[in-house]
């Protein structure tokens, strides 16, 4: 019998960073610091430092002057404030601190860069538990505030992210308690509130707009890193299917849960033959949004399909993983995340497209039953395939959602994402995600979202003479082809799964999902969400006009 698993609700997720953001003409009162964005090429005289009192205008020219900060891009400065009295600024406000953040050079400004501010006044906050920041224009008041505030709000949400649920909060630690050694009363470490104030015009109705659709996408972002950042012996695919369910019934979204009975009835012989090895059986997640229809006789809304792929952990099955990297397929789970994510941000967004979100939830584990290199499935579409490697797993999950999806769905625009491949590190490192597809228009739309999110993609060729290195001797395709093209191995065999005229995208995300080094607004060691903002964004960008 399998193990009994504990409900998906025992995985509280809370708002991560614990941040209020408002927009305030003035500020009174006391807060702990005020955060002053200022570029590398600035004339002393050109800073703007409107509502700054004289006294603690000099202070911030004689550390400029000293060279104490220059303002590059990320570069940060912390010094005493002493009591702001009366200003433009407030009535009367006390400001223990002033926080110095670069932007660099006003002509390579963007909305990364500004995002990166952010992040870095929220850690600054978070690591000294302030409970009151003021956001001050700096040097961005003469340009687009209304932008940059939004870009800065999203930031200071991303970049304060932090996953330590599993620290005990007192010095007993937590002993499990069942034989999968599950923790039962790990609880996360208190944190404070923290409250930002962006200094601006408060009855601007645009601005209010954007930095609340963007705090709402951040934090839709948080919530997939939340739950990609889980270990294996928590989110199990009972738990990820648990956890769709709570989505569903807190966002109004209608879901479907395929078992594993009912995919074997069905004939996903990919899904089936990768989760046979686990006691934790495989499923098909299907959540659906459909914003109302408006206006009389309004026509047939747009259906845009986003698959995501959740291995919940990946031993790599008989074809095993190295020991060295084992702990991390835990983010094995990051595409099936970044769906959750996405459809919790749809709920916030003025679409008016039907969303479908498609998770393919297993465990690929070593047993007995575990399926076998040499061992040949029939998948749902009826094409059958040699397991050359239990380790490309990935592609044969995908691979009957898609073909389900396009069945159930005939989705206008299907998308999926996965940490398919490690081919994809070795071409493209952790700074671009693979990008593979039939569709010129829809590739170049998720390239151009990606520029304004900051998750950029490379496209990558599904030439004809690539489908050799997937010839198979006894099947009609195999799962995994010789090292080279190893990328667009994996784009290749999905696209067999795909009925003719759908327009399709592959991204992969293995290099980018979860990175081993802190880079601006990304933590180490932490999933980042990859492809929440990425794909809100191409929704948001392709609502009809």
């Amino acid at each position: 019998m399998p193990a009994r698993t504990r409900p998906g609700d025992a995985v509280v997720f809370h708002e991560n960073p614990p941040l209020r953001l408002s927009i305030v003409p003035a500020a009174t009162g006391r807060a702990d610091a005020i955060v002053i964005p200022l570029f590398s090429d600035q004339r002393a005289d050109a800073i703007d430092l409107g509502g700054v009192p004289a006294e603690q205008r000099r202070l911030i020219l004689s550390t400029l002057a000293l060279g104490d900060f220059k303002g590059k891009e990320g570069e940060t400065y912390a010094m005493g404030a002493g009591a702001m009295g009366t200003g433009p600024l407030a009535g009367e406000v006390e400001i223990r601190r002033i926080f110095l953040v670069g932007l660099g050079k006003r002509e390579s400004l963007d909305a990364d860069v500004v995002r990166w501010a952010g992040a870095r006044a929220c850690q600054y906050a978070r690591k000294r538990e302030l409970s009151r920041v003021l956001i001050h224009p700096g040097s961005l008041a003469k340009l687009n505030w209304s932008d940059f505030a939004a870009d800065f709000a999203e930031g200071a949400i991303l970049g304060g992210f932090a996953f330590k649920d599993y620290q005990s909060t007192s010095d007993e630690s937590d002993r499990g308690d069942d034989q999968n050694n599950r923790p039962t009363s790990a609880q996360p470490k208190p944190v404070k509130m923290m409250r930002f104030e962006l200094i601006g015009p408060a009855d601007d109705q645009s601005l209010r707009e954007k930095v609340s659709r963007r705090s709402a996408i951040a934090q839709a972002a948080n919530y997939a890193r939340f739950i990609a950042c889980q270990p294996g012996n928590v989110v199990t695919p009972a738990v990820m299917v648990d956890l769709a369910r709570k989505l569903a019934r807190q966002c109004g979204l209608k879901i479907t849960v395929l078992d594993a009975r009912a995919a074997r009835r069905l004939g996903m012989g990919g899904l089936c033959a990768v989760g046979r090895g686990s006691m934790h059986p495989p499923s098909l997640i299907l959540l659906e949004y459909a914003p109302p229809k408006t206006g009389r006789g309004a026509g047939r809304q747009k259906t845009v399909a986003v698959v995501g792929k959740a291995v919940t952990f990946d031993t790599g099955g008989i074809s095993i993983k190295p020991a060295a990297d084992m702990g991390a397929m835990k983010y094995d789970k990051c595409g099936g995340a970044a769906v959750l994510g996405i459809m919790r941000a749809a709920t916030t967004l003025p679409l008016n497209q039907r969303l479908i979100g498609v998770i393919p939830v297993v465990e690929n584990a070593v047993d007995a039953r575990s399926c076998r290199p040499g061992d040949i499935v029939r998948m749902y579409n009826g094409k059958t395939v040699e397991i050359s490697n239990t380790d490309a797993e990935g592609r044969l999950i995908l691979a009957d959602a898609l073909a389900y999806t396009c069945e159930k769905f005939h989705p206008d625009a299907l998308i999926d994402m996965a940490t398919l491949t490690g081919g994809v590190v070795v071409a493209l490192g952790g700074v671009y995600a693979g990008l593979m597809g039939n569709d010129d228009q829809l590739a170049a739309d998720l390239i151009a979202a990606g520029q304004q999110t900051g998750e950029w993609l490379w496209r990558l060729p599904l030439h004809e003479r690539y489908k050799k290195l997937l010839e198979s001797p006894h099947a009609d395709i195999q799962n995994s082809g010789a090292r080279e093209a190893h990328p667009i191995q994996g784009g290749m065999f999905l696209r067999e799964f795909l009925p003719t005229g759908t327009a399709w995208a592959h991204l992969d995300i293995a290099g980018v999902a979860h990175p081993k080094k802190e880079h601006r607004y990304w933590i180490a060691d932490t999933a980042n969400g990859f492809g929440v903002r990425l794909v809100t964004q191409y929704l948001l960008g392709n609502l009809p006009k």
